[in-house]
Formats: structure tokens, sequence, C-alpha cells
């Protein structure tokens, strides 16, 4: 997404990641690297002076703490387009992990704060694929009014849903994204169903296609 942002817009993007793992050279765009351990000590104080570099684009490695996701959720309700990576292995459960960083008191202010923040989540996981090398699988949320409006009230049950029938938005779920690497002969059906978080599911999906 950087990349083709350099491309393609005149941005000035600032990454702030531990390691640099990606050198991009400025092409379009104005690129500046900031390596957590050499130029900060923290991600959070590399992204607060960030915002007084006045960047379009800030790109946070790993959010780890809520320190750094709150001063992450100012940066974007500031008007700046904020890339962050989580571990988790579904875009709920990323929704999930962020609100989790926040006590019960913080709850209700954080899950206003993210649902006019967010634009999407997009979860991604490797599975071999049948020429032995490896496809990626997809789980995407587009925070729609429909999600704002799910996440404000903690609804996130009603999120998922959401996903598996919006796909006219841009969503998919991770079963049917898994579902069409199969249909296409990219993946064998077992290695899909194992790497499904819900495999019973996928198997009855593949079973009514078969």
């Amino acid at each position: 997404m950087i990349d083709w942002i350099n491309r393609n817009e005149t941005r000035h993007i600032l990454t702030i990641e531990d390691p640099v793992e990606f050198v991009h050279k400025s092409r379009r765009s104005l690129i500046r690297h900031r390596e957590v351990g050499m130029h900060t000590l923290k991600f959070h104080n590399a992204l607060r002076a960030a915002l007084r570099e006045d960047p379009d684009v800030i790109l946070v490695g790993e959010i780890r703490d809520q320190e750094t996701l709150s001063t992450a959720l100012e940066a974007a309700r500031t008007g700046h387009l904020v890339f962050g990576t989580l571990h988790t292995n579904s875009a709920v459960k990323t929704v999930d992990r962020v609100l989790g960083m926040y006590s019960p008191e913080q709850q209700e202010r954080v899950r206003r704060s993210m649902a006019e923040s967010l634009l999407g989540v997009i979860a991604q996981g490797m599975i071999r694929s049948t020429d032995g090398r490896r496809a990626a699988f997809h789980d995407i949320l587009i925070n729609t009014a429909a999600c704002k409006d799910y996440i404000q009230r903690g609804s996130l049950d009603e999120v998922e849903e959401t996903i598996e029938r919006s796909g006219f938005d841009g969503m998919v779920t991770i079963n049917q994204s898994l579902q069409k690497l199969v249909e296409e002969d990219l993946v064998d059906a077992e290695q899909a169903v194992a790497m499904s978080l819900k495999p019973n599911e996928l198997a009855q999906a593949l079973r009514g296609r078969g």
C-alpha cells in the first residue's frame, strides 16, 4: 500500500518500524523512515514527533500498547492516513484486540473514536498452494455506516455477519476467501479447511459446491 501511494500520489509518508522491513525510495511521494532503537526509543515517541512533521500518511510498524494506539487514533482523527499492524487472525478480532487495550470505563469513548476513525481492516494469512508455493487469503472489513454503528455499540458479532454478506462493499470473510482459492484449484480443500477459523462451516460450503 505504501509502495502504491509512493508510485501514484504526491504525499509525505513517514514510516515507524522495529526494524525497518521495507526501504522505499521516494518516487512521486516523499518517504522518511524511522527505526525504533536507532532514531527513537519507542513507537509512541516517534509517532508524537511525526505529527510535528506534517505527514499525510503514517505507517506504524506494530501497535503494541495503548499509548501508541491512542496516538494513532489521534493522528487519524486529525486527518492523517494511518496504517498499523497487529498480530491477530481476523478483522473482527483486530477490532476486539484494539478495544481490549482499554479499561471498561474507557470503552465507550474508544468505541466512538474507533468507529469515527477506522477506514478498514485487512487480516491476511498464507496457505500452501497446489503448485508448492504460497497463496494469500484475507478477511476484509470495510467500515461502512452499518459497521460504524455496530462498532460504536460494541456489537462485534453483528460486524462479522455484515462482512459475510457485504461482498459488494469489498468485504470478504476468511472462509469466502479460502473457498474461492479452492474453486480456482489454487489450494487443496483439506488444506483450506485446516486453515479456517470455522472449519465445519467451510467444509459444508465446499460440499455444497461439489
